[in-house]
């Protein structure tokens, strides 16, 4: 199974976790790097609603597990990934990485709380990735709708402007339609339940390479 509610595990020093896990997946992304040293296909920033609301039962355990299992697809297809959380603002907690270790510690400073700053994180988002080579790519992920709809669409066309390909997975009270006007792609975008939201979070990993 995937890393547990409390965060994802650091494994240095344990005994080595199950093939079929997502965290075993992460460990065979870690041994394989040292032949990874060329540049990366492209960039992924993970933009995490932490918003009051996602300390909702099965949310935030739904989005670790998640976040983990996108990593390892984004791996897979040579994509570095950053880490933007947003509440009522939004900060970087992981530059663009390939390193699983990396990733997988800034998600253990997650703690629900605040609003919905999606503007701020696609912003955010839009200044990390717009001189980054190759592919580059926006996923936001939230569980509702942001403080200000208007300056989050502005945010989205402005990143778009500039080549970045911004994508979305919902769910609870997410507005699919809304999500589909951020990316403009409608295939880009989907809401699901809370108990598929990890699933969800998964398969725009293995989206990357068509956006």
């Amino acid at each position: 199974m995937p890393p547990d509610a409390s965060g994802p595990p650091d494994h240095a020093g344990e005994g080595t976790p199950p093939e079929g896990t997502a965290t075993g997946l992460v460990r065979r992304a870690a041994e394989a790097l040292a032949g990874r040293r060329a540049p990366p296909a492209g960039t992924v920033y993970l933009l995490l609603d932490v918003s009051a609301s996602m300390a909702d039962p099965g949310k935030m355990p739904e989005l670790l597990r998640g976040a983990v299992g996108f990593f390892y697809q984004a791996w897979r297809r040579d994509y570095a990934v950053g880490v933007i959380g947003f509440a009522t603002g939004a900060r970087v907690l992981s530059g663009a990485t390939r390193d699983p270790y990396r990733f997988q510690r800034c998600l253990r400073s997650l703690a629900p709380d605040g609003g919905t700053a999606m503007a701020a994180a696609l912003r955010l988002a839009a200044r990390r990735l717009r001189r980054r080579r190759g592919g580059r790519v926006a996923l936001l992920i939230t569980d509702g709708m942001p403080d200000d709809p208007r300056a989050a669409l502005d945010a989205a066309r402005a990143a778009r402007a500039l080549g970045i390909t911004v994508t979305a997975v919902g769910t609870g009270s997410a507005d699919e339609a809304f999500l589909r006007a951020l990316s403009r792609r409608p295939e880009l975008a989907e809401v699901v339940g809370v108990d598929a939201f990890a699933d969800g979070i998964v398969r725009a990993g293995g989206r990357l390479s068509e956006g």
